[in-house]
């Protein structure tokens, strides 16, 4: 069963754009719009073949990712200075500008997702993840009963994030999982930023389902 709420409460909040679901990836790669980044699908962080949606709008956007074990995975990518969630000044150190978007993800995201009681910070530290340093957090999030999928009957889960800057964008990495184990968690997400090249392969635009154009 995929456990979805946690990121479509988080798209709601993060973008305005439409969402829609990525074309064939060529060589097993996803590229993000206007060459925000590329990303290995055969990443280890992955269980088996992998499902991915896609939002964006003009300040940025999110990929969305569950893998054959049904396991979450978000990368959103902000423009520094003109996405809400990455209003920092652009002469700010990276670890400045990875510290304040965390703390606006923290104070401003995860207090409004309609489906959690509470969110308690667990973890934040400045880590190498052996493609630069990044602010790395985990945190306690507790659902509301009335929201937990049928036949899941713990309501606490563990959501981690690694945040960092690169040129004009500030990426966000993100994963959830069932239980507290910071080094694993540090690990997977660590992982999967050193199959992410930044800048990414501009791709081919594409159009959605109803004609209008997906994200470019």
């Amino acid at each position: 069963m995929r456990r979805q709420l946690t990121g479509l409460a988080l798209s709601t909040l993060l973008l305005a754009g439409c969402s829609s679901t990525p074309g064939p990836q060529a060589g097993g790669l996803y590229h993000a719009p206007a060459r925000a980044y590329s990303l290995s699908l055969d990443s280890a962080a992955f269980r088996g073949e992998v499902t991915l949606t896609e939002q964006c709008d003009k300040n940025g956007g999110s990929l969305n990712i569950w893998d054959t074990a049904n396991r979450f995975f978000r990368i959103d990518y902000l423009k520094t200075g003109e996405h809400p969630m990455a209003d920092v000044p652009s002469f700010a150190s990276e670890r400045t500008i990875a510290e304040q978007v965390l703390s606006n993800y923290l104070r401003d995201v995860l207090p409004d997702m309609p489906n959690i009681d509470d969110a308690q910070p667990m973890l934040q530290e400045f880590v190498d993840t052996g493609r630069g340093n990044a602010m790395f957090a985990v945190v306690s999030l507790k659902m509301k009963r009335s929201a937990l999928p049928e036949g899941v009957s713990n309501p606490r889960f563990y959501y981690g994030f690694l945040v960092f800057p690169r040129g004009d964008m500030v990426y966000v990495v993100q994963h959830r999982a069932d239980t507290y184990q910071p080094d694993n968690m540090k690990t997977v997400l660590s992982g999967l930023r050193q199959d992410m090249l930044v800048p990414g392969v501009l791709r081919p635009v594409a159009a959605v389902d109803d004609g209008s154009q997906a994200c470019q």
